[in-house]
């Protein structure tokens, strides 16, 4: 269970499989365990990448409230702490909002963008 410190907090994540990296970043109150199911199928192409979001599973959380855009960035921290240049993300909910928010902040590191059951922006009020 890896763990390093960045953008203040104890960040978790987690790397199965060998080939290209594919990092998988789970909706709001999910942690990494979310993509349980289908890691196995994703294993033998994949170098699987999982993690824990601020406030959530192994991660700490923060006394102050966080943004999609810190949690963006915190992702980018870990993709360069393990050296990855380009990863293919699939999102799913809010961690497709966090996928987004990555590769608006960070194109050159996504190879391609999965976005399940997300959406681009909260809060929008509709007549």
């Amino acid at each position: 269970m890896p763990k390093i410190h960045v953008n203040g907090i104890d960040f978790f994540y987690n790397i199965q499989g060998t080939g290209t990296p594919l990092l998988l970043i789970a909706g709001f109150d999910c942690d990494s365990s979310y993509w349980s199911l289908v890691v196995p199928a994703l294993i033998n192409n994949y170098q699987v990448i999982r993690l824990d979001n601020r406030g959530v599973g192994k991660n700490s959380a923060p006394d102050s409230p966080y943004t999609i855009k810190q949690m963006a960035n915190d992702t980018a921290a870990l993709l360069n702490y393990l050296g990855i240049t380009k990863v293919h993300v699939a999102g799913h909910s809010m961690g497709g909002q966090i996928a987004q928010e990555l590769a608006l902040a960070h194109p050159e590191k996504v190879r391609s963008l999965i976005l399940l059951s997300s959406w681009a922006k909260g809060n929008t009020k509709f007549d």
